[in-house]
């Protein structure tokens, strides 16, 4: 299947990595973490494995945190007005979503289903919150990496619809 989602390989890592610090090492909100504060964020986020076809989480429901693909795929659908889903990213190792209901009281934007056996690291709301209680310092850089990431997705968004925009609308002359 061809992989041309709205958020498809925009922060997918280039080799297998082997430890969980490896891992979200590599997610560009923990980017700027130290060794040991990546210790802290270990202890802090939770690991589930998804069997194929399980749901993660649906769309409109409550957000309550990100998820990073430790092994497997998922994809990201949306229910838009036609019965036929949306696919909007098909995810593999090492790629993550649903951090927008870090910031909390978010509603998913999307469906985020299991393709096969998939091994997940989750990272939710109130552990953010914790972090930034007892660690301000690791929960600052947590808050400027998910900053950065929400640009960055925002930033690939506007360029795809300049792109469809540009597509249905070509440009018009003015010839008075």
């Amino acid at each position: 299947m061809k992989r041309d989602g709205i958020w498809s390989s925009i922060f997918r890592l280039s080799r297998q990595p082997e430890s969980l610090a490896d891992i979200l090492r590599n997610i560009p909100l923990f980017a700027d973490l130290t060794p040991k504060e990546l210790k802290v964020l270990e202890e802090a986020v939770h690991r589930r494995t998804y069997q194929p076809g399980e749901t993660v989480f649906v769309e409109t429901e409550p957000g309550a945190g990100m998820y990073v693909i430790q092994s497997g795929h998922v994809d990201i659908i949306r229910h838009h007005k036609s019965e036929t889903p949306l696919l909007l990213a098909e995810l593999e190792h090492g790629e993550f979503f649903g951090e927008m209901a870090l910031l909390g009281d978010t509603s998913r934007s999307a469906t985020a289903i299991a393709r096969e056996r998939s091994e997940l690291i989750g990272f939710f709301h109130p552990d953010l919150l914790e972090i930034i209680k007892l660690h301000p310092q690791i929960g600052a850089k947590i808050a400027l990496g998910l900053s950065r990431t929400l640009a960055e997705r925002l930033r690939y968004t506007n360029d795809q619809l300049r792109e469809i925009w540009d597509i249905r609308e070509p440009h018009a002359t003015t010839g008075n």
